[in-house]
Formats: C-alpha cells, sequence, structure tokens
C-alpha cells in the first residue's frame, strides 16, 4: 500500500513539472514561485537595456516570454510583450512593434490589467503615429486618456495628453494642440517631474513657433534645454539636448536668421551622428536642405534632401518624407527638369494626402500650379491654384473658427455652473427646511416633555424652558435669513452673466451699423442705380463682404469685394477697402478701373506690413470694379480674382478676372492689373458679386452650389423685375442651404442698365 502511494505522488510531482517544460524541455522549474523568481529577472534585465542594448534586452524578454507561455501567466505574459515592443519600436520596426504591443494589449486585458491596457495603447499609438496613420494613433491616444482619466493616474494622464497634442499639431488644429500641451506641463509639474515638464515646453514651443509666435517659442525652448542640460549633466540621455538645438535652428530659420539656422542644425547633425541616430541624422539632413533652399543654393540643397530620402527609404520611415519629396521636385523645377520635378511632386501630394497633413497638401497645390504653368497648362495650373487657395482660407478661418467655438462654449459653462449653483442653493435650502424641521419637532416634543415636567415641579423650570424656546426661535430666523441671502446672491451672479452676454452682442451689432453705415445710402444708390438689388447675407453679424458705389463727374463707379475672413477681421479689412478706395478715387485726375487696383493693392500691402516669403501677414480681398460711362455706357472693368457677368437677351456675357488678389501674392509679381471695355445696351443685366453664393454647401448630396447653378439661375431672372430677382435669388440659396451651416459671407448686386 505504501508503495502504491509514493508511486502515486511521484506520478503527480512528475505532471507538474511537465507544465512548464512541455515547450522547452532544457529549462525545468520546481513551482511556481520559481518560474516567477525568473521571469522577474529575466524583465529586470531586459528593462534595464531597453535603450543601450536592444538585442540585449530583446534576449531577455524572449526568455522571459517562453516562460510565461509555459505557465500561462497573464501579467508575465503582458510584461514581455510589451518589452519587446519597445525594443523593436526603438529600432524603427513598426511592424514587430505592432504586433508586439497587439499582444501586450490582449494580455492586459485578459488580466483585468487597466493600467497595463492604457501603457498599451499609447504605445501602439506611437508605432502608428510614426508610420504615418494619424488617424489611427489618435483613436488609440483618446482611448487610453479614457482609462488613465478614470484610474486617475496623473503621470500616464500628462503622457497622454502629449500624444494627442502632437496629433492635433500635425492635423493643423494648433489651438486645440497647445491646449493639451499647457494641460500636461501643468500635471508635471504638480508631479514635479523635470523630463516631463521639459518634454511639455518643448511640444509648447514648437506651436508657438508654427503660431509665428517666434519670441514666446525660444522662451520655452530655454526653459526645456534648461532642464534637458541638467539631466544629461546627471549621466542621462542627451536626446533632449539635441532635440532642442534641433528647435532653436528651425525658429531662427523661420525668422530668417539662415545662419544660426545653419549653425544649430549642424550641432544637431553632430550629436546624432556620435550617438548613432539613424532617424535624427535623416531628419537634420533634411533641415539643412530646406535652409539652403532658400539661401539659393540649390546644389547643396539636392544634396542634403537626397541624402535625407535615401536613410529615410532605408529606415522605412516616413515622416517628413512628403516635405523631402516637394524639395526635391521644387528644386527639380529650378533646374529645368520638368519630368522628374512632376514625379517628385505628385509622390508628394499623395504621401501628405494619405496623411491627411493639410499644410504639406497646400504647399503641394502650389508647387504644382507652378509646374502645370512651366509645361504651359494653364488651365490645370488655375485647378491646382484654386484649391491651394481654398484651403489657404480654410487654415486661415480655422482659428477664428475656434475662438468663436471657444467663446460659445464658455457662454454654455457660464450657463451650466448658474444652473448648478441653483441647484445646489435649492437643495442647500431644502436640507436647511429639513433641519428646521427637525429641530422644531425635537423642540416641540422636548417643550412638552419639560411642560410636564414643569406642571409637575415648580413655576420656576417653566420659565427657563420658555427661554430655551426662544433661542431655537432666534436660530430658525437666522437659518431663514442666511437662505434668502444665498438666494438673493444666486440671482445677483445670474444677471452678471445675461449683462455680459448683452453687452457682448451689442457691440457686435453696434458694429454692424458702423459699417452699414459706411456703405451708400438707400436715398443716393436709388439716385445712381435706379433699377437695383442687393442680396446681402453676412454669416456673423458684421461682413467681409463689401459694396461701394459713387460717381465722378460723367462716370459711375461701381466695386463688389470679398475680404479675407468674415465675421469682426473681414469686417476691419473692408471698412479699410472702402477707405482707401474713397481716398484712391477722390484724388485721382484720371479714373481707370486697372489703376485704382494697383494703387489699392500697393497701399494694402504697405498698411498691413506685407512681405513676400513665408512670413507677414497675407490677408487681402478680391474685388470687381466697373466704371461706366452714362454717356456713350462704355463700361471698363478690372477684377481681382471676381469676374463679372452681364445678360443681354437670356445670354450671358462674362468679364474674367486676373488671378491676382488685392494683397500680397504667393509668387511676387510685377505686372499690374488689366482693363477691359465692353458696350452696354439699354436693358443689359449686369451682375456684380462675391464666391459665397456659389461656394455655399447645401442640396442632397451637401455640394457646393457652384459657378455653373449660379450662371444658369441668372440667365433665368434676367428679364424679371429687380425686387422679383432679389426674392428668388434669396430663395434659392434657403432652399439649397437647407440645414447646412453658411460658411462665407454673402453679397450679389445687380443693376439694370
Amino acid at each position: 500500500m505504501k508503495i502504491r502511494w509514493i508511486l502515486f505522488v511521484s506520478l503527480v510531482f512528475v505532471s507538474q513539472l511537465s507544465v512548464y517544460s512541455q515547450q522547452d524541455t532544457s529549462v525545468v522549474f520546481s513551482s511556481e514561485k520559481e518560474a516567477k523568481e525568473k521571469m522577474e529577472n529575466f524583465l529586470e534585465i531586459a528593462g534595464q537595456n531597453r535603450v543601450k542594448d536592444i538585442r540585449k534586452s530583446v534576449e531577455f524578454s524572449e526568455k522571459a516570454l517562453k516562460i510565461a507561455q509555459k505557465i500561462e501567466n497573464y501579467e508575465y505574459l503582458y510584461r514581455a510583450e510589451f518589452l519587446l515592443g519597445f525594443a523593436h519600436y526603438n529600432q524603427n520596426n513598426f511592424e514587430k512593434s505592432l504586433l508586439h504591443f497587439g499582444n501586450s494589449l490582449k494580455y492586459s486585458r485578459l488580466s483585468e490589467n487597466a493600467e497595463g491596457e492604457a501603457a498599451a495603447l499609447n504605445r501602439l499609438g506611437n508605432s502608428y503615429q510614426l508610420m504615418g496613420k494619424f488617424n489611427k494613433a489618435l483613436e488609440l491616444y483618446k482611448e487610453a486618456m479614457q482609462i488613465n482619466r478614470t484610474l486617475n493616474d496623473k503621470l500616464e494622464i500628462a503622457r497622454t495628453l502629449t500624444n494627442l497634442g502632437s496629433i492635433y499639431r500635425l492635423f493643423g488644429n494648433y489651438e486645440l494642440a497647445i491646449n493639451q500641451h499647457l494641460e500636461a506641463l501643468d500635471t508635471y509639474e504638480g508631479l514635479q517631474n523635470n523630463e516631463g515638464i521639459a518634454w511639455s515646453a518643448l511640444n509648447i514651443a514648437r506651436l508657438f513657433k508654427m503660431m509665428k509666435n517666434y519670441s514666446k517659442s525660444i522662451e520655452y525652448i530655454h526653459q526645456s534645454l534648461e532642464i534637458y542640460e541638467l539631466i544629461e549633466g546627471e549621466g542621462a540621455t542627451n536626446t533632449g539636448v539635441t532635440l532642442c538645438l534641433k528647435e532653436l535652428g528651425s525658429v531662427y530659420y523661420e525668422m530668417g536668421d539662415s545662419q544660426k539656422a545653419i549653425e544649430y542644425s549642424e550641432k544637431v547633425l553632430e550629436r546624432n551622428k556620435i550617438t548613432g541616430n539613424q532617424q535624427g541624422i535623416a531628419n537634420s539632413l533634411s533641415t539643412l536642405g530646406q535652409i539652403y533652399f532658400y539661401r539659393e543654393e540649390p546644389a547643396k540643397s539636392l544634396s542634403f534632401f537626397l541624402e535625407a530620402k535615401e536613410l529615410k527609404d532605408s529606415l522605412n520611415d516616413k515622416t517628413e518624407m512628403s516635405l523631402i519629396l516637394r524639395y526635391l521636385g521644387r528644386i527639380y523645377l529650378l533646374k529645368g527638369n520638368i519630368p522628374k520635378a512632376g514625379e517628385y511632386l505628385q509622390e508628394s501630394l499623395e504621401y501628405a494626402q494619405k496623411q491627411n497633413l493639410k499644410e504639406e497638401i497646400k504647399e503641394d497645390y502650389l508647387a504644382l500650379s507652378e509646374l502645370c504653368e512651366k509645361r504651359n497648362q494653364l488651365q490645370l495650373a488655375f485647378g491646382y491654384y484654386k484649391q491651394y487657395t481654398a484651403l489657404k482660407d480654410s487654415l486661415n478661418s480655422q482659428k477664428i473658427n475656434e475662438l468663436e467655438l471657444q467663446y460659445e462654449f464658455d457662454k454654455q459653462q457660464r450657463e451650466a455652473e448658474f444652473e448648478q449653483k441653483q441647484k445646489d442653493a435649492l437643495q442647500q435650502a431644502k436640507l436647511q427646511k429639513q433641519k428646521i424641521y427637525t429641530w422644531a419637532f425635537v423642540g416641540g416634543f422636548l417643550f412638552m416633555i419639560v411642560f410636564a415636567y414643569v406642571i409637575f415641579k415648580n413655576y420656576q423650570r417653566k420659565k427657563r424652558t420658555n427661554i430655551i424656546l426662544t433661542r431655537q426661535k432666534e436660530e430658525i430666523e437666522a437659518q431663514k435669513d442666511e437662505i434668502e441671502a444665498q438666494r438673493d446672491y444666486v440671482t445677483k451672479q445670474r444677471d452678471q452673466i445675461a449683462h455680459q452676454n448683452t453687452i457682448i452682442t451689442d457691440s457686435i451689432e453696434y458694429a454692424s451699423r458702423i459699417q452699414a453705415a459706411l456703405f451708400p445710402q438707400q436715398k443716393k444708390l436709388q439716385e445712381l442705380l435706379p433699377a437695383h438689388f442687393i442680396f446681402m447675407k453676412p454669416k456673423n453679424i458684421v461682413s467681409g463682404d463689401f459694396y461701394w458705389i459713387t460717381e465722378k463727374g460723367k462716370k459711375l463707379i461701381v466695386v463688389v469685394s470679398d475680404c479675407t475672413g468674415h465675421g469682426v477681421p473681414g469686417a476691419f479689412m473692408s471698412m479699410l477697402g472702402i477707405a482707401f478706395l474713397s481716398e484712391i478715387v477722390n484724388k485721382s485726375r484720371v479714373i481707370q478701373p486697372n489703376k485704382i487696383l494697383d494703387e489699392l493693392r500697393e497701399r494694402i500691402i504697405e498698411s498691413l506690413h506685407q512681405d513676400y516669403g513665408s512670413r507677414g501677414s497675407k490677408d487681402g480681398m478680391d474685388m470687381a470694379i466697373c466704371i461706366i460711362d452714362k454717356e456713350s455706357l462704355l463700361m471698363e472693368y478690372a477684377g481681382a480674382y471676381n469676374p463679372v457677368f452681364i445678360v443681354r437677351n437670356k445670354e450671358l456675357i462674362e468679364l474674367k478676372a486676373d488671378k491676382m488678389p488685392i494683397g500680397i501674392h504667393a509668387v511676387k509679381v510685377e505686372k499690374g492689373f488689366s482693363k477691359q471695355e465692353f458696350t452696354l445696351e439699354k436693358n443689359d443685366m449686369v451682375y456684380m458679386f462675391s464666391d459665397g453664393y456659389m461656394d455655399q454647401f447645401g442640396g442632397a448630396e451637401g455640394l457646393k452650389f457652384k459657378q455653373k447653378s449660379f450662371k444658369e439661375l441668372l440667365t433665368k431672372i434676367a428679364d424679371k423685375k429687380e425686387d422679383a430677382q432679389l426674392k428668388k435669388i434669396e430663395k434659392t440659396m434657403k432652399d439649397w442651404q437647407g440645414d447646412f451651416s453658411q460658411i462665407d459671407d454673402i453679397m450679389v448686386l445687380g443693376f439694370r442698365i
């Protein structure tokens, strides 16, 4: 019997050992505890070497992974897979890093390890971001943030905020990006995490650089550099110092100080070569290529860009690839190698569109427009340039839209806070009331007992009881007064918020009255244009579109203009335009529309301090100007992007505009605006307009109204009375727009000869 028992125990022991050795018979552990101790040792070695010796980190992570697979321990499987993912990530092997980080995410979920799940999601996001798949990265960062917020893990919240900020920066959403980085900086400062503070400050500096606030950018870079130099002095990694030097070079480059930009960029290149950072070397080469391009040294620029592209191709690194390809295309365009330039520019646009890099897409459109112009493909060149200007206007107006949204959000927040305070006050009043009832009941009950006791004892006890009741009454009155005071305070806050909102709205409406006062009054309009209509629909109370009508001698001058932006910024531009037009026309002896546009462009460029290149304001206006001789009916016309339509006997005649704005142009032009002459006939209908009507989204498919539909509409209604035309134009736009938001100011001016 004893022998059988010994055999049974031996078999059980052998079967337990087989659990740990079924995949690798060379490793046998006597217990799960011993296996865990071994894995802890392996993972510690892997973690210590994940930056300085990646090969060793991979080796020991795989050893730990094999043991974890044998004992099916999800926690150790997660940790081993995570370290393997990190090692491959540091080698820019993103396909493998995605595989291992994906496995670590799976095992963290199986072991219900929320911290591990968030860390894996963040690292997966990092991998997708460096692969150029920004939408996928954003989705993963948001998922990680939701978990970290639930756990209230401050350090991981700050890291995820930094990741989110970097994506929003790449998407061109600078306001949202800087909010993420400022919150991260505040969190790191609360944790006294110097490396986090330095990294957040550097990211904020990059955003200020993109917003052209160079002094603020340099301030944050130096804040970051001081911390990174301190860390480097303690013997830690020196990557941070390199990044700060790189940003300083970039800022000085954008400021126009190419010598300093080259000095810092060469320092960065040298540091990357010392550390063997291949990705950093490629980026430094790209930066130097850009600087030499703008120093008009194409040979040096080409050499740097070709070397950068070759290195990035070998690393499978997609970051900045769109930029490098575009500059290569522009260099070959300068050299006159049109086929090679076209090949690089098309490839650059494809990269930018795949990665949704709006700034890169915009610059590619401009470069392709210049290429098509060289090929004499003028229609295609114009198409690319229209796409460039549309995207440029969209990016320029993005910040204004975000500020408007922020105002609405703040307003809603104030209203929500007021409602919450009202609820809190009511709840407090209910509690106070309940407390009063409780005290009253207790007091009454005590009164009854004391009263019975007084009757039983003596009159003196009765008198003492009455004193107690009097005190209780005073307390109740005091509590009542406190409740009423709280109610009055909440009411006062509500009235104050309502008053502030009224002041803001009244200010904008008053501005609209000022703007309306600058337009020709109805009596004057009726005198100058007896048969006319004006359809004017601002997007935001005040308008960036304007019209201006006057006469000088026997000539009638009619102007319609569309300024950059809408709302308050557009209104300022419109008032500037009206002031300049009035001054130019009143001082001029010879009235010619093209000369007026030339002088107006000079004044806009001078007053807004505009300059050709990457710096300075790009604001301006599109305009059509018609000067009609009232006796001969000869009309002289000149236009900056804005054409004029004339409808005669149900036939539409278009006078086309010059393809350049009133203001700074994308490329420096020496030519002035051209003039066209057209003899009008009695009963001709002349239409002048901004692009707001044609660009409005609507209809069943949410598309733009477009110029073709606008021409058809005008041709159909031209023989109707002017007030009937106005009603038809208004109704057509209302039906087309439907539930879609108005995207721009709209103005159409029509008058009959």
